[in-house]
């Protein structure tokens, strides 16, 4: 990956083929994880990512927060398929080939919230709590922090293109 630079009003990364297909399938995953977040098993890592994704209103994990969800849940999850759709479509030009990804000023802002339901989907099934946690782990979970890692890249090189904004 080439970090994303800002070049006037728009954003530019390139993504290697490989990349641009794990972000794709990353942000297809939350869009599932989202589609059934009704369905989900109680306790399951599933659970605890949408627990991360659709957070409790409340905390009392009682009427209150069933209630919160009830009337805040279908809005943030359309808006959390559409910014990871952004991601998807900005990844997959229509003539199938590779280049540089441009996004607009609303893009980046879908983008950064697409990253960010990435890593606590990611994080929730890694168990990684804080910013600092560094989980001992092996085999495919190795990876996946690895993944969650390199996303965690990604968003900086994003966010960094802000900063100018607010220097």
């Amino acid at each position: 990956m080439t970090p994303f630079t800002r070049l006037g009003d728009v954003t530019v990364a390139l993504f290697e083929s490989a990349e641009a297909d794990v972000l794709i399938r990353l942000a297809t995953e939350v869009q599932e994880l989202l589609a059934q977040a009704d369905d989900v098993e109680p306790h399951s890592p599933g659970s605890r990512a949408i627990d991360r994704l659709l957070p409790a209103g409340y905390g009392d994990e009682g009427e209150l927060d069933a209630e919160f969800r009830r009337f805040t849940s279908k809005d943030l999850i359309d808006r959390k398929v559409h910014n990871a759709q952004s991601v998807i479509d900005a990844l997959s030009p229509a003539d199938g080939s590779a280049g540089p990804v441009s996004l607009d000023a609303a893009a980046v802002q879908a983008w950064l919230r697409c990253l960010t339901d990435v890593r606590l989907a990611i994080a929730a099934g890694l168990g990684i709590e804080h910013d600092d946690d560094e989980p001992q782990l092996a085999g495919p979970d190795r990876y996946l922090l690895e993944v969650y890692r390199w996303v965690a890249f990604v968003q900086e090189s994003l966010v960094g293109t802000l900063e100018a904004d607010f220097s």
